[in-house]
């Protein structure tokens, strides 16, 4: 294919400590999606004051870049204006008239950051052509721009172009000093999990309410409230109002001693509660069970219990119990965790998160969760390519706190940044930069 005479290379270059780079939060507020579809000052200037172009960008009638040969021109833009943006491209000859050319003949090819390549072919529409794929971003890339001959059209022409944004260049022993690690996004499995705030409970079968044997007056109580007591040892000795004799009342379990509800002197029946002791070397953890995942939760799944208070304490146990009803009131279910509490770190009333393990998936692309980080576009994460780094917009799915699935934006084998990723982050926003359209 012959090459125009005229081509036009246009390089906006953002590395750290030059050029406009953008994306920290102070332009999250930004309307990404409000353009009116011919934007006067075109998005490959992305706000940056044209003094500082080397010479001026050529615009057509609709303010779109210009590129022109001998018996035809282009115009061609980024069309934004339903939030999904596109090439708008008209070609006409050099007196500004529509050329009688096929949309096939009309194509752009895009290389991005790290060597990724697309075409977008084209489609009528009125008297321009528009893109049947999306432009996504970041709007970084080094474009070819093609125009077959024939039809009209006359000799083949081709143009190229460079726009650079969003991207940070460091020096290797600043990647170095700032901990920034690089990865690769891959397959992996994702454990998902549906995550209840809970409590730990006492166990119910471990709760020892302890009454006399037959009626009369309590003599003499052995044991205080918080005492430990084990079984067969004596805890209160109670006088039978009928034989008027002392017998003893023996602990038929182990346990502490959480209440004592009679005084000596005290006459009782035989359902009297004189003590209650507990076993503490297990407990319950129960956990809410919302409508939407009572199809999810069932019996046997592995669940990771971790304190609200302490982040440090957590234990694993399985799903012992599913409700099978929800309550009246909050219209929640509950779930029970048998939890083993050798050393009674797990206190009864201590609000707990409960994460249940529901699925194991696979994952065709994921990556560490430190990796993704917050940019005006949504997520986001880094490609990197030696100390150059590119913010790149995805797409999240299923996570299991440690890895992240990625359904859009970034392919198996990409390289990211994969640690301290706010540092990249903080070199963008250096610059201030608007991302204008």
């Amino acid at each position: 294919m012959m090459k125009s005479p005229i081509s036009y290379v246009v390089a906006i270059l953002l590395v750290a400590g030059c050029g406009p780079r953008a994306t920290d939060d102070a332009h999250d507020d930004h309307d990404h999606a409000a353009h009116d579809g011919h934007d006067e000052h075109g998005h490959d200037e992305h706000g940056h004051d044209a003094e500082a172009h080397a010479e001026e960008i050529p615009r057509g009638p609709h303010g779109g870049r210009l590129f022109t040969a001998p018996g035809a021109q282009v115009e061609l833009s980024i069309d934004e204006g339903d939030g999904r943006p596109t090439f708008l491209a008209h070609v006409s000859d050099d007196a500004g008239k529509p050329l009688p050319i096929e949309a096939k003949a009309f194509s752009v090819e895009l290389e991005r950051f790290g060597g990724r390549r697309e075409t977008l072919a084209f489609r009528a529409e009125g008297d321009a052509f528009r893109s049947e794929g999306l432009v996504v971003e970041p709007h970084s890339f080094r474009a070819t721009v093609r125009l077959a001959g024939g039809a009209g059209g006359g000799a083949p022409h081709e143009w190229n172009y460079e726009q650079v944004e969003f991207r940070a260049t460091l020096h290797a022993d600043g990647v170095a000093s700032a901990g920034i690690e690089a990865g690769v996004a891959g397959p992996r499995e994702i454990d998902v999990a549906i995550e209840s705030p809970g409590e730990v409970l006492l166990d119910g079968e471990r709760v020892l309410q302890v009454r006399p044997r037959f009626p009369g007056v309590v003599r003499s109580l052995a044991r205080r409230l918080g005492d430990r007591v084990k079984t067969g040892e004596t805890l209160a000795i109670v006088q039978s109002n009928e034989s008027l004799e002392d017998y003893e009342v023996v602990a038929a379990q182990s346990g502490v001693v959480i209440s004592r509800d009679v005084a000596i002197g005290e006459s009782v029946h035989d359902d009297t509660i004189l003590y209650t002791v507990a076993d503490f070397s297990r407990v319950w953890v129960d956990f809410a069970i919302y409508p939407q995942h009572l199809d999810a939760i069932r019996r046997g799944q592995p669940v990771t219990i971790i304190a609200a208070s302490r982040p440090d304490l957590v234990a694993t146990g399985t799903v012992d119990y599913v409700g099978p009803l929800l309550e009246q009131d909050t219209r929640v279910s509950y779930g029970r965790v048998v939890l083993a509490n050798p050393d009674e770190r797990w206190q009864p009333g201590l609000f707990v998160t409960a994460r249940v393990l529901v699925d194991r998936a696979k994952a065709a692309v994921a990556v560490p969760e430190e990796a993704i980080l917050r940019s005006k576009f949504g997520p986001a994460v880094f490609r990197a390519q030696g100390a150059t780094f590119e913010l790149q917009p995805v797409v999240p799915g299923r996570s299991d706190g440690a890895f992240t699935e990625i359904l859009e934006g970034l392919e198996a084998g990409a390289s990211i940044a994969t640690a301290n990723v706010f540092v990249l982050k903080a070199e963008l926003g250096k610059s201030e930069a608007k991302h204008d359209h």
